[in-house]
């Protein structure tokens, strides 16, 4: 048995934190910064088995996805009205002269997020010791856990992010995550 560790396996250990933005490519594209303890993607899946008289246990080619979600987390040391907006889908920034405020969640007719509440996509990069990069993004997502904020004295507030992605209603066969391995990332732009 080989017991060696191999120069592909070496280089695909991915280091350090990654770097996280909502609305990747698009016009309205935000670093989602300064974070703490790095980022963290998830994917959960509900696995069902197909049963049949006579089946003595899980049988190969007769097992199905149910459902599958996925979800983006990371802790944020940025305490702005964008974040906190997050936090709380629907929610408006309203400002008069001199502050920002969220006053109100707005929802659509009775209580449902409003589309455009959701964030088109969140993406994590994260670099690998030889030098391409693992880049995980997430579709139309809304952090959905509520807001947690304390000040605390010789602290930092930390806010937790936690975006999960959703389907389309008119097309729930279209991909909520994809991870890439991609060549390069022009670090020069973040």
């Amino acid at each position: 048995m080989n017991k060696e560790l191999t120069k592909e396996m070496v280089e695909n250990i991915q280091i350090d934190h990654g770097i996280i933005y909502k609305n990747y490519g698009l016009d309205t594209e935000e670093l989602i910064g300064p974070t703490r303890g790095g980022g963290n993607f998830k994917v959960e899946r509900t696995y069902r088995n197909i049963e049949y008289d006579g089946q003595k246990g899980d049988t190969e080619g007769l097992t199905t996805v149910d459902d599958e979600n996925a979800t983006l987390t990371v802790k944020t040391l940025n305490a702005s009205m964008n974040t906190f907006a997050d936090k709380l889908p629907g929610a408006k920034i309203t400002r008069d002269t001199t502050t920002k405020k969220i006053t109100k969640i707005e929802s659509g007719s009775l209580g449902i997020i409003p589309e455009e509440a959701y964030i088109k996509n969140v993406t994590l990069f994260g670099q690998k010791v030889g030098g391409k990069f693992v880049k995980i993004t997430i579709q139309n997502a809304l952090d959905k856990n509520g807001l947690d904020f304390s000040a605390v004295q010789k602290a930092e507030g930390e806010i937790e992010l936690a975006y999960r992605a959703h389907h389309k209603y008119d097309n729930n066969k279209s991909p909520i995550y994809s991870i890439e391995e991609i060549e390069s990332l022009n670090l020069e732009e973040i």
